[in-house]
């Protein structure tokens, strides 16, 4: 399996084995056809091999996934109050403005024990769940379960019993691959947050220097985080013209940053485009052999390696 190796002395490369569950239901109403195709939305297939790639570039070819097992499944997941939508149900609120269901959340402990997830990662088949589904499928954008969970973006999800933690993404596949990196994005940030202790506006260290923003830190930004670009002056501002000073070139050389700044807008980063914004700030992570402030110099290894 892909990620067993020891602890490299060069970035190298990863392949963690996926496993997809694609939440597909088939209308049959609507001349049997998917759920995503009745309304116009997009092939999960393509949409996953655009991540992979992504990532794959933005890593610098570290992290290479494989899915080993795609499931499509006709089904709408279930929610925790145990809530089910039906093709009719599901379609009222799409067509007819029925209001959704609340709360919201689906049930992960049913869905990884229904489809014996706990047991495959334990016989080392699989190292990461991906679940494709429709607007208020009720996924998170990550979590992680097992022994070790920690909060990724949501709290870990209970009751799972496997030696190890391992992460679940969900995806939607109304959107496209720019909002699939920025879950990859809030995930980086949380494991991050965990490894380095805290994440504040400060220099205490590599993790915080990295993540300023000038709207936090006038004059001393550095690649700003997934919401705020490095001159963002609010959530989601990847479009911004202001122009600022930033280290972000600085980063690409960790850990023998020099302090170097320059003047940046969104023109550095792709205009405003989401896509393009979230491979910036990825290929921005640090990537290098080695330790600094003790911790691993490539930062690629946490998002991705939980048990390293």
């Amino acid at each position: 399996m892909g990620m067993n190796e020891s602890e490299p002395v060069a970035p190298g490369s990863v392949s963690p084995q996926v496993l997809v569950l694609n939440f597909e239901p088939i209308v049959q109403s609507r001349g049997d056809r998917p759920l995503r195709e009745v309304l116009g939305w997009n092939d999960p297939h393509m949409l996953t091999d655009g991540y992979v790639a992504d990532l794959a570039e933005c890593s610098r070819g570290y992290v290479r996934y494989q899915v080993v097992d795609w499931r499509d499944v006709d089904a709408y997941p279930v929610k925790q109050d145990g809530f089910r939508y039906t093709d009719r149900s599901y379609l009222a609120c799409c067509e007819e403005g029925e209001p959704w269901h609340r709360p919201d959340a689906v049930d992960y402990q049913r869905i990884l024990l229904d489809f014996r997830i706990p047991a495959r990662v334990e016989r080392g088949e699989i190292d990461e769940v991906w679940l494709w589904g429709f607007p208020y499928a009720g996924f998170w954008e990550s979590t992680m379960a097992g022994q070790g969970a920690y909060f990724c973006n949501s709290p870990p999800v209970e009751g799972i019993p496997t030696s190890r933690p391992f992460v679940t993404m969900g995806f939607n596949y109304e959107r496209g691959v720019g909002p699939m990196l920025e879950s990859f994005g809030h995930r980086v940030e949380s494991i991050l947050r965990h490894v380095y202790g805290s994440w504040e506006p400060a220099e205490t260290h590599a993790w915080n220097r990295f993540t300023l923003y000038d709207q936090i830190a006038p004059g001393r930004a550095g690649c700003g985080n997934v919401h705020f670009s490095p001159n963002s002056l609010r959530d989601y501002d990847w479009g911004n013209r202001r122009t600022v000073w930033s280290t972000c070139d600085d980063w690409l050389n960790y850990p023998h940053l020099s302090g170097e700044r320059r003047r940046v807008n969104c023109k550095d980063w792709g205009g405003g485009d989401i896509r393009a914004h979230h491979r910036w700030w990825l290929r921005h992570l640090p990537h290098a052999p080695g330790r600094s402030e003790g911790k691993l110099n490539n930062w690629w290894v946490y998002a991705i390696d939980l048990n390293r």
